[in-house]
């Protein structure tokens, strides 16, 4: 399939319906990937969190909490989900093109191409690594946010807080676990010894 038929809807893989996104995760192609799948998990969290906001304000018991609920829900509505959209949709389509730029590499037969193409390969990755750190920055805010909304939010709906706070661990985790495989790729790079700390205060945190 070619780049521009995986990403449609002028662009926008998020626009696509929910059973034909998940089967783009199932078709067996580079992307969307990993790095979009650890970004969709914390949508997830910021859409409880949400959604638990949005209930927990319309109820007396948590009347003591509004000020923090109401600054948690504008922070997710306005800042976090806005952005986690656009690491979704930039991670899928970078991550295409680092693996055709690999192809070109393979493919390729004077020496010069080759390093040309593989010099252009690792330098996307390193953008593309920078979506996943910041997808697990976002996800530690996530996670900070659902444990707030599991010990104040609506007692009745605490499977939803919990669920928001399970998803962005899981985005979190899996930002560390893909951040640690790319600079291991990386690990000739300036790039990989500058950033490792950075995963390792991740993982740390």
């Amino acid at each position: 399939m070619l780049q521009q038929e995986l990403i449609s809807n002028d662009g926008i893989l998020l626009s696509r319906p929910t059973n034909q996104l998940l089967n783009d995760f199932g078709a067996g192609r580079a992307a969307p990937g990993s790095g979009s799948a650890a970004a969709l998990l914390s949508l997830l969290s910021a859409k409880m969190i949400c959604t638990v906001c949005e209930i927990s304000l319309r109820k007396q018991d948590c009347l003591t909490s509004q000020k923090e609920l109401e600054f948690i829900q504008k922070t997710v509505k306005e800042e976090i989900e806005p952005r986690l959209k656009v690491l979704f949709e930039l991670d899928a389509k970078d991550f295409e093109r680092v693996v055709d730029l690999r192809k070109s590499r393979d493919s390729a037969m004077e020496s010069n191409e080759k390093a040309k193409f593989s010099r252009e390969a690792l330098e996307l990755l390193e953008v593309a690594t920078n979506y996943t750190f910041e997808v697990g920055d976002i996800s530690l805010r996530l996670m900070g946010f659902g444990v707030f909304m599991f010990e104040k939010g609506w007692h009745a709906i605490r499977g939803d807080s919990g669920v928001s706070l399970s998803a962005a661990m899981s985005g979190l985790m899996s930002s560390i676990f893909i951040a640690n495989l790319n600079l291991k790729t990386l690990h000739r790079r300036k790039y990989a010894k500058e950033n490792l700390v950075r995963c390792q205060t991740l993982q740390a945190r």
